[in-house]
């Protein structure tokens, strides 16, 4: 059988997003809402602010879906956008309390996930797993696929 690293690449990624997805059902957040109310949650633990084109950068995809993940968010009472200080033209987006409350129960769901994934492999494999996924990472960056 000939193997094809991408295409195992792609089905874990699919399988993952299906299963968070499915995790996160009665919270009603598909796997890019909880990326975004994540990203937002480590930002504000270093008080530092969060601007939409920060997001697209930071999880690869274009504004227009970044901006259609914002506003389901913001329509959901989970984020708002606010002038930012220091120039009033650009928006920061911040968790709500709703926001905050929602993504600590997402964040118990992923630890859970997360346990039980590490549970099919051993330390070593684990090692042998980020040492290769790093590589594939400066390998798509060198070619200017980032």
């Amino acid at each position: 059988m000939e193997r094809h690293p991408i295409r195992i690449i792609l089905n874990l990624s699919h399988l993952m997003r299906r299963a968070m997805e499915q995790e996160m059902t009665d919270l009603e957040l598909s796997s890019a809402q909880c990326r975004v109310l994540g990203y937002l949650w480590c930002r504000a633990d270093k008080e530092k602010p969060v601007f939409q084109r920060e997001l697209e950068a930071e999880m690869k995809i274009r504004r227009s879906s970044v901006t259609s993940v914002v506003q389901l968010l913001e329509k959901k009472g989970l984020l708002e956008r606010r002038s930012a200080r220091a120039d009033a033209r650009q928006k920061e987006l911040v968790l709500t309390q709703t926001g905050i409350e929602v993504q600590r129960k997402v964040i118990g769901r992923m630890d859970d996930m997360e346990q039980r994934l590490n549970g099919c492999l051993t330390e070593e494999e684990k090692e042998w797993w980020f040492r290769c996924a790093a590589k594939l990472e400066r390998g798509l960056k060198e070619a200017e696929y980032d």
